[in-house]
Formats: C-alpha cells, sequence, structure tokens
C-alpha cells in the first residue's frame, strides 16, 4: 500500500481543477500564495495551461496582458482562489470582476466548505451557502456595472472602494458613484466557457457572466510529505481559539483543560472551521478516521467531526487512520524554549513575508460583538530568504547584459495601457539597476519550497528533525555533492564534522555564479543561504544565549523557588542594562548575545512554567513568595522605564508617549545635573546674591516629581495586571486536567536530567504505542460504532474500543500550532514502531518569538 503523501495529494487536487484553470487568470489570495509556494505549486500551474497568476489582493489592471503560454487571444477566464470566507473574500472578489472586461467564466475555490459556512457564527450565508454567494455576487456586480456601466475606463485599482461591509440582511452595496469600473461585455458564447461539472454550481447572468463557487479543501502548507500547517493567512489559522474568560490565555490558543462542560454557544469560531478541514482532508485523502483527543478543545474538534460522520461515510471501504487531538496550551514549554532545531533556528532569524492585509480590516462574518480580538494575525510561513545579500559582494558580479533593454521593452508594451509619467518611472528604474555592477538585493529573495530535492531526498524534510549541527553538515554535504555534479572546483577547508560560514559562502557563490545553475540549484542554494543566515554570529548568540538562560532556569527550578526568582531577576536587570547601555551609546542593536528586555519577559514566561510545575502555589496565588514577586516587579518596572520600547505589548497600551517623555525628560535632568555641577565648581569663591526664580523652579520640580508618581503607580498596576497572566501559566499543570493527573508530568524513567525532559507529544505518543492508559485521553465513536453500542450491543454484537496503537497511520493535529522540536518522530523510533506512518499537522508553525505575541501581545488575553 502507498505511503500517504500530503504534497502528492494537494498536488493532484490541483490537476483534478484542470478544466476550470486552463487559459484562465488564476488569482491567489495570500494564504493560497503561501501554501502554493512552498508545495511549489506554480511550475505545475504553467503545466495545466494557466495563462497568469496574480495576487487577488494586490490585483492590478495590467494582470490581464500577462501571459505564461504566450496566448495572445483576450483572456475569458478567470479562476479565483481563496483560503478565506466567501463573505471575507467578497470585495477582492467583486473588484476583481469589475476589473476585467470581456470575462465570461468566472470560477471561485475556496478552502471552506458549504456546510462550514453556514455552521460559522454570524455568517450571512445559509444552508446552500454557494449558490446564495453566487446569486449575492452577481447582484452587486449586476448593479456596479449599471452604475459605471456608462464611464470610460480608467484607473480602477487606485479608486475602487475596498472596505465593503454587511447589513444585517444579505450583503451591502458599493454606494459610490464616482468609481471607474470598466464596462463588461456580453458574449453569446459566455456558457460554452466554462464546462459543467457536477460538484460546482451556476448561476447565469443573462448569458454574460457564469459564476461557480467549488470547495477546494487541501489548501495547506506541507514542510513534508507527513508535516504540515494551515496558511497564516486563512480563515481557519486566524479563527480564534478561545474567547475570552477567566481560563483562556490568548485568542490564539486554546483555553486550559479544566474539564468542566462548556456552553454550546460558546465553541470557538476556530473549532467548527478546523473540524471541517480535517474532515475533508480525511475525506479527499480517501482516509476512515477514528478519533482520539486530549484537551477540552480538542474533545469538541472531535465531537464536531463525529456529528459531521455518516453511515456512507463509515461503510466505505477505506482506509483507517487514527486521529489524535492535542490543546496546544497542555504543553506550552516546548514551543517557547529555544530548541536544538536548524528549522527553529531559520524560521526565527530570516525575516517573513508582510502580511497583505489585517485581519482587523477584514469585517464580514468574523465581526464579533464580544469583546476581545475577531481574528489574528499570524506570521507568514513565507521566508525572505536573502540571497541578494550574497551575491552582491564585491567579489561577485553577475551577468546582466542585456537587462536594461530587456526590462525597457517589457514595460513599453504596456505603454497603452498604463500613464507616462508611470512608465518613465519605470523605464528610470530598469536603468538605475542596470548600471549598478551587482543586481538589487531586493530582485534576489528566495523561500523554501518543499518538494526541491537531491536526487529525490526532500531538503526540508531530511532537515525537519535534525538537530543544528547535523542539519548543517548535511546541508555542506549537498553542497558539495552538486558542486561535484557541476564539474566546478573552489579552494574552501572543510572539516567533516563542522560547518562554519567560510566554509558555506565560497560554494553558494559558485553555484550562483552563472544564471543556469542558479536556477538549475535554487533548490539547495536558498536553504544553503538560509542556513548560513541563521548560523551567523548575529543571530546565533542571541539563540546560543537563550540555550544557556533555560538551561539555568530549568535548573534553579529543581532547586527552590528563591533561587529561581533571583535567577530571573537577574536576567531581567541585565537586559534592562544593555538596552540602557545600547541607547546611551547610539547603537541600536544590542551587543552579541546581550538579551533584550523583550527576551527577559520571554524567559521570565518560562520561569514561571516550570516554578508551576515544581513548587507549590504560595499565599499570593503564583508559585512564588510575597517577597520574591515583589522583586521581580520591581525590576521589571525599573526595565520598562528604561526600555519605553516595549510599550507595544498589550500590558502597555496606552503608556508609549508616556515613557518615551519620562525617559527622554530623564536623560535631560541628567546632563543639567552634570553642567550645573561644574558651574558650582567654578563660581565657589564668588560672592553670590542668590539665584533669581528659585521658588518658580521647586514648583517644576514637584510637578515633575508628582508626574512621575503617578506614571509608576499606573505602570506597577500595569505590572499587576502581567503577574495575574503570569499566575495563569504557572498553573497550567494544576489546572489541566491531563496534566493534574500526572499521567504526562515529568517521569524520571524518561530522563534524568530535568533540561533534557521531552515534550508532551513524545510522552504521549510513546505511552499510546506503548498500550499505557492515558487518561483523560477520549475516543469518539463513529456512527456505525454508536449503533453497535446502543443497538446491537444487547444481543451480544457490541464492537469494542479501538486503540490508537492499532492503527498504520495516526494523523496528530495540535490544535494551536507545531514547532520544530516535537519530537514525534523520535518517539516512533524509539516506540519501535518503524512500521507505523506519523503524519503531523498544526495548526501553525510557532517560533519562541511567536509564543511571545501570543502570550503578552495584543491578542493575549492580558
Amino acid at each position: 500500500m502507498a505511503l500517504i503523501d500530503v504534497t502528492k495529494s494537494c498536488l493532484d487536487s490541483i490537476g483534478q481543477i484542470s478544466e476550470h484553470i486552463e487559459g484562465a487568470i488564476v488569482y491567489l489570495d495570500a494564504g493560497c500564495t503561501e501554501s502554493f509556494q512552498l508545495m511549489g505549486a506554480f511550475p505545475m500551474l504553467l503545466d495545466l495551461g494557466v495563462r497568469a497568476v496574480c495576487s487577488l489582493e494586490n490585483m492590478y489592471s495590467l494582470d490581464v496582458v500577462v501571459d505564461w503560454n504566450a496566448n495572445f487571444d483576450p483572456a475569458r477566464k478567470i479562476a479565483i482562489m481563496t483560503s478565506r470566507l466567501l463573505s471575507d473574500a467578497h470585495r477582492y472578489v467583486l473588484r476583481c470582476l469589475s476589473m476585467h472586461q470581456g470575462v465570461h467564466c468566472c470560477s471561485i475555490f475556496t478552502s471552506i466548505s458549504e456546510v462550514a459556512h453556514s455552521a460559522y457564527p454570524d455568517s450571512p450565508l445559509g444552508p446552500d451557502a454557494f449558490r446564495e454567494y453566487e446569486s449575492l455576487l452577481l447582484q452587486d456586480y449586476e448593479e456596479l456595472v449599471k452604475k459605471c456601466g456608462t464611464k470610460s475606463v480608467q484607473s480602477v485599482d487606485s479608486n475602487m472602494q475596498e472596505n465593503l461591509t454587511f447589513e444585517d440582511e444579505g450583503w451591502s452595496r458599493l454606494t459610490s458613484t464616482e468609481e471607474d469600473v470598466p464596462s463588461h461585455e456580453a458574449s453569446s458564447t459566455g456558457k460554452n466557457l466554462c464546462e459543467d461539472s457536477p460538484r460546482g454550481k451556476r448561476v447565469d447572468l443573462g448569458q454574460k457572466l457564469i459564476v461557480s463557487v467549488h470547495h477546494f479543501p487541501l489548501i495547506l502548507c506541507p514542510f513534508s510529505p507527513r508535516v504540515f500547517v494551515l496558511p497564516s493567512e486563512g480563515s481557519v489559522a486566524e479563527a480564534c481559539l478561545s474567547a475570552e474568560h477567566e481560563d483562556s490565555l490568548s485568542a490564539g490558543l486554546p483555553s486550559l483543560s479544566t474539564g468542566l462542560p462548556s456552553d454550546g454557544d460558546e465553541i470557538p469560531p476556530a473549532a467548527t472551521l478546523t473540524a471541517h478541514f480535517l474532515y475533508h482532508l480525511a475525506a479527499k485523502m480517501d482516509l476512515k478516521m477514528e478519533i482520539f483527543s486530549l484537551g477540552d478543545l480538542s474533545k469538541t474538534i472531535g465531537k464536531i467531526l463525529t456529528d459531521m460522520s455518516s453511515l456512507y461515510d463509515v461503510g466505505r471501504r477505506k482506509r483507517t487512520v487514527g486521529l489524535l487531538l492535542i490543546d496546544r496550551t497542555l504543553d506550552l514549554l516546548t514551543p517557547c524554549r529555544h530548541g536544538d532545531s536548524l528549522v527553529d533556528r531559520i524560521f526565527s532569524s530570516l525575516p517573513r513575508m508582510e502580511r497583505t492585509s489585517s485581519s482587523a480590516s477584514i469585517k464580514g462574518s468574523q465581526a464579533q460583538l464580544k469583546p476581545g480580538p475577531s481574528s489574528l494575525e499570524r506570521a507568514s510561513l513565507e521566508l525572505q530568504i536573502p540571497i541578494g545579500k550574497i551575491l552582491t559582494e564585491e567579489d561577485f558580479e553577475i551577468d546582466d547584459s542585456g537587462l536594461s533593454s530587456s526590462i525597457e521593452a517589457f514595460l513599453c508594451g504596456w505603454d497603452s495601457y498604463n500613464s507616462t509619467s508611470r512608465m518613465v518611472d519605470l523605464i528610470n528604474l530598469s536603468k538605475k539597476a542596470s548600471d549598478e555592477k551587482s543586481c538589487p538585493a531586493e530582485l534576489l529573495k528566495g523561500s523554501l519550497v518543499s518538494t526541491e530535492n537531491f536526487r529525490g531526498t526532500p531538503y526540508l524534510e531530511t532537515i525537519l528533525d535534525r538537530s543544528t549541527k547535523d542539519g548543517a553538515i548535511l546541508v555542506k554535504k549537498w553542497l558539495q555533492e552538486t558542486l561535484r555534479r557541476e564539474n566546478m572546483n573552489i579552494n574552501v577547508k572543510t572539516h567533516p564534522d563542522s560547518t562554519a560560514k567560510s566554509e558555506l559562502k565560497p560554494m553558494i557563490k559558485a553555484l550562483a555564479k552563472s544564471q543556469s545553475s542558479l536556477i538549475r540549484n535554487r533548490g539547495i542554494i536558498q536553504l544553503a543561504t538560509a542556513a548560513l543566515y541563521a548560523l551567523d554570529e548575529s543571530c546565533s548568540a542571541r539563540w546560543d544565549a537563550f540555550i544557556s538562560a533555560e538551561k539555568i532556569l530549568s535548573v534553579n527550578a529543581g532547586d527552590t523557588s528563591q533561587s529561581l526568582a533571583a535567577q530571573i531577576g537577574d536576567l531581567i536587570n541585565k537586559s534592562a542594562f544593555a538596552g540602557s547601555d545600547g541607547k546611551k551609546s547610539g547603537k541600536i542593536r544590542l551587543s552579541q548575545g546581550l538579551l533584550s528586555f523583550q527576551d527577559a519577559l520571554l524567559l521570565t514566561i518560562i520561569g514561571y512554567i516550570l516554578a508551576g510545575e515544581n513548587f507549590p502555589t504560595s499565599g499570593s496565588g503564583g508559585p512564588f513568595s510575597w517577597q520574591e514577586e515583589h522583586f521581580l516587579k520591581e525590576a521589571i518596572v525599573d526595565a520598562i522605564l528604561e526600555n519605553p520600547s516595549v510599550a507595544r505589548l498589550k500590558f502597555l497600551h496606552g503608556l508609549t508617549q508616556e515613557l518615551e517623555t519620562n525617559l527622554n525628560k530623564t536623560k535631560s535632568d541628567e546632563t543639567k545635573e552634570t553642567s550645573t555641577d561644574q558651574l558650582e565648581i567654578d563660581d565657589f569663591d564668588d560672592d553670590q546674591w542668590g539665584k533669581w526664580g528659585d521658588e518658580d523652579e521647586d514648583n517644576d520640580n514637584k510637578e515633575q516629581a508628582y508626574d512621575d508618581m503617578q506614571l509608576k503607580l499606573e505602570l506597577r498596576d500595569r505590572v499587576d495586571n502581567l503577574f495575574k497572566h503570569l499566575h495563569k501559566l504557572s498553573s497550567l499543570k494544576r489546572k489541566n486536567v491531563p496534566l493534574r493527573e500526572g499521567s504526562l508530568g515529568f517521569e524520571s524513567n524518561l530522563s534524568s536530567d530535568p533540561y533534557t525532559d521531552k515534550g508532551l507529544l513524545y510522552k504521549l505518543l510513546i505511552k499510546i504505542l506503548g498500550k499505557f492508559d492515558v487518561p483523560g485521553l477520549e475516543y469518539h465513536s463513529s456512527t456505525v460504532g454508536r449503533l453497535f453500542k446502543s443497538g446491537f450491543g444487547r444481543f451480544g454484537l457490541g464492537q469494542a474500543k479501538p486503540s490508537l496503537a492499532d492503527q498504520n497511520v495516526i494523523l496528530v493535529f495540535v490544535v494551536g500550532g507545531i514547532n520544530g522540536v516535537e519530537e514525534a518522530q523520535e518517539a516512533l523510533s524509539e516506540s519501535g514502531r518503524p512500521d507505523i506512518e506519523l503524519i503531523l499537522g498544526g495548526t501553525t508553525f510557532l517560533t519562541p518569538d511567536d509564543m511571545l505575541d501570543l502570550l503578552l501581545g495584543q491578542c493575549s488575553y492580558i
């Protein structure tokens, strides 16, 4: 039986819609772009006959003239693919239709199912969501064409109104009458351009425009054939995982698993969307799920999945997969720590692609009346690998002969569609780029692609579970093998058991020397450049400093609460000193190896989680005594006064200006005191009649002292709220029922060193595959299973409860996100079950910086 390959299933699903995208301009939203980039789907789109691939959010009127396949006939079809709810993508879809003339067929593909659209809270669409949306879209489009049909075609992209909102009944209309929208051509052959499909529904508006909406479930981001996450700008990843209440930490994390029943009306939106995604993922891959869950939100998702199952689905002969749902809040320590993972270092060090749209501006069906954020802003998964910084140095020159003339000729082809002033600017830009001896760095930014491979071995999959050292050595080995294959010889001293920056950079430059070699070996060049950037001293020093600090905290957590509190306070004080010293010296960057105050806050979070697992709760409600916690509070207050830039954190919202003003006054006072002391020394022997205005100066000093006191009091109140939030984090083991029962706590049989204790996923898989009981692990019976239990059970035909260890395929989905050191494959290897196929998925990919933003940023419930 063939191995399960998530990436291959995604690419196959694209091939299944070839009839809709052949000869069409394809518009991808940010989530789909992220997914297709990571899985390497763009060459496949070209092979399927797509005219062009464009951005849905950043569409442009000249998209229609771009053609990959040299087809000079005017475009009559467009295909729009979105990872959002139709209500959220509506304004972009409407603008796209209004921008193109002569389009007869519009196929819309959404990753959100029709049932999920109708089940989503506050959704304007009903049970027949796709057909309803087709009608509403055509109504909006028809009205827009009537309003603007008599006007000439102008620059639509700059004048189209983007803020479409929803009314209580249906969709709102564009109210502006000054928008320049191209008139829509009628065509009697419109119906023939979009063939009927049994899976889609269509509405025909007088043979002018045919709109069909389809479900396309496999929009995800695969890191390997068996590891995936959801697109960062998709509706599923952006939906809130918890509402604000006593046991919730962040909108981007599940609530604490207290075991208490939750009201059906308070089911988080992400639970519904995640359940539907998993259901259709399994259906698309022809898998039958046996569902297990650990954690309150995971149980809710499991129940929704069970309710979605039917006798038809269960009765079909499908391959069985064990689905294990786990709440991320059962183990926050693993994603907060800086583990020994090259992939983690790469994602934490490299810049990410900027978000194309703010989730706050998307009002649609995600607008909620409840307090707290209605949606999240996840960090993009698309890395910006700075290849240009390596290739544009003095000792490297790229052959750009003819580049300027090519760009100018290409831009002149658009002259009839564009304004003269903009045309001149673009041509001048192309000449400026060609005049430089080095290629502009912004034109040479790479990104990781999971399908890039070395002789059939995928790069990203191979290093996914490797340590930093092993992964770097493997990258160097691939570089050396690629150089041999290209018959390139370079004089570089290499060490077989280590990797240095001086070894990787010459090999990367040699492979990128010519354009043909750069294109041919782009996979290893991009990965090696990413590794080089992550291993650079400016990035690795901070990471190593984190590892050292986390080891010290773990050792102190095994000692006493006093030593742990003292260590946390020392880290805070050092970070405050480093930040203030850097500002006084005029340097923006901290010295190598020194941690910033925000880094110290992340270490404080780690320290409180460790303290909650090792020390009993004291009278103050936290793991430390009142004196120890007071010492930490004062240290944080002093650090904030020295580093007002941290005011972007949620618990300091609104204090940015006051903190910066206070710091500037403090610096000016220090300067004045220095100059005054010098004057008093010089005039000590002079006859003084006294100083004029002493009383006014005293009054100013009193007002200043009063303002300073008010600021400190306000700051102490904010810090008190911070520590209440830290108390929640320290109560994870006590409030989370699966952890409280002790089955997944720290165990001496797993490791003798407290720092090397494995994460929750490792311990859980070891216990499950060893067929040990895991309290809190719930099995969700299928429809047939419930029928046997309730009906046929009385005749002795009861169905035995299945075990997850008996499954040949296990799909682990972490609700809230995964990181690069989950150690799932290691648990599989040590359990002696190499025959099991393990698939790991999660809501998103989490780095330690992402965790700090979730727990203390704008989406936190602090």
